[in-house]
C-alpha cells in the first residue's frame, strides 16, 4: 500500500542530479486550474486518479501508469474535472542527468527539450518502470528511489520523443467523461470492460467514444485495458504468493492460457518466471 500523506508535494530525495517528490493531491472539479512553467525536464509517474494535463503538445487526459512529460521552461497546466484527487511520483532533472541519459541512446539533447508529447499512456513498454516507482514509494528506500529515476528516465526518452498524433484541444465534456472511464478502470479493471460499457459510462456512442478515447489517452480502450490488467498482474506476482491461477483470474484475464500469452507477449517470460526473477532481485 502507498504510505499515508497530507495533500502536497513531499521531497523524497533531491539533490544536483534530481529531485524526486511524492506529490498527494486530493482536487476536485471545483478547485482551481493549477498553471505554471517547468523549471527542469519533469516526469510523472501517475500512480493513480485522473486529471486533464495540458501542454505545448497537446491536452491529454491522464491515469494510472500514465507518464506525464514536460520539457524545461514549457508552459502547463493541470485540472480536475471529477473528485477523487490524484498521486503521483515527480521526477525533475538537471541538464546533466538528462545528457547522460540521451547520450546511453546516442542521443543527443536539443535545447534540452526532448520530449514531442504531452503524455505517455499507459503501456507494456513502461509498466516495469511504473512498478518500480510504486514500489519505490511503497518501501521507502534511497536506493531503490535512484534506480527508479534512472529507468523512469530512460522510458520517457525512449517513447516521448515520438510525436503523437496531431494535438487534440478537449472539451470539459469529454475530459470529464474519459477521466470517469479512467477511474473506473482503476477499480473495476478484472470486472466488465467491454467497449459498450465503457463507452456508456463515458455518456457516448461506441463509435464517439473510441474517437475521444483514442485522441486524448493515445491508446484504445482495449489496449488500455489489456495494459492495466498486466500491470495489476506484474505487481500481483511482485507483491503476494498469490497463485498464479488465482492472479490471472483477479486481473481480469478469463483462463490461464489467455493470460499466459498476454504476459508474456508483454513482458517476454511467463508470470512464474517473472515472479522468479523478482525474488531474485529482492
Amino acid at each position: 500500500m502507498l504510505p499515508e500523506r497530507a495533500p502536497g508535494y513531499h521531497v523524497l530525495g533531491e539533490g544536483d542530479a534530481f529531485d524526486v517528490s511524492d506529490c498527494v493531491c486530493r482536487a476536485g472539479c471545483h478547485s482551481p486550474i493549477v498553471e505554471g512553467a517547468h523549471a527542469r525536464v519533469c516526469v510523472s509517474v501517475v500512480l493513480s486518479g485522473a486529471f486533464h494535463a495540458r501542454g505545448p503538445e497537446g491536452d491529454a487526459v491522464v491515469g494510472p501508469g500514465a507518464l506525464l512529460l514536460g520539457n524545461r521552461a514549457a508552459p502547463y497546466e493541470f485540472r480536475h474535472v471529477d473528485e477523487g484527487g490524484d498521486r503521483s511520483l515527480v521526477i525533475e532533472c538537471s541538464d546533466a542527468l538528462l545528457d547522460e541519459a540521451l547520450g546511453s541512446q546516442d542521443r543527443t539533447a536539443k535545447d534540452t527539450r526532448p520530449f514531442e508529447r504531452t503524455c505517455i499512456p499507459a503501456s507494456n513498454a513502461s509498466v516495469e518502470a511504473v512498478l518500480l516507482a510504486r514500489r519505490a514509494l511503497e518501501q521507502g528506500d534511497a536506493e531503490d528511489l535512484r534506480e527508479v529515476v534512472l529507468a523512469v528516465v530512460d522510458v520517457a526518452l525512449r517513447l516521448g520523443g515520438e510525436r503523437a498524433d496531431a494535438p487534440v484541444a478537449l472539451s470539459e465534456r469529454q475530459a470529464r467523461s474519459v477521466a470517469r472511464v479512467l477511474r473506473y478502470l482503476e477499480s473495476h479493471v478484472s470486472e466488465d470492460c467491454s467497449l459498450e460499457t465503457l463507452a456508456s459510462l463515458g455518456g457516448m456512442t461506441r463509435f464517439h467514444f473510441l474517437r475521444v478515447f483514442r485522441a486524448v489517452t493515445g491508446q484504445t480502450p482495449r489496449q488500455l485495458v489489456i495494459a492495466t490488467r498486466l500491470r495489476l498482474a506484474a505487481y500481483l506476482l511482485r507483491a503476494s504468493r498469490t497463485r498464479v491461477t488465482d492472479i490471472a483470474l483477479e486481473s481480469g484475464f478469463g483462463d490461464l492460457s489467455h493470460f499466459t500469452m498476454s504476459f508474456t507477449r508483454a513482458f517476454g517470460i511467463s508470470p512464474r518466471a517473472y515472479r522468479m526473477r523478482a525474488l531474485q532481485r529482492g
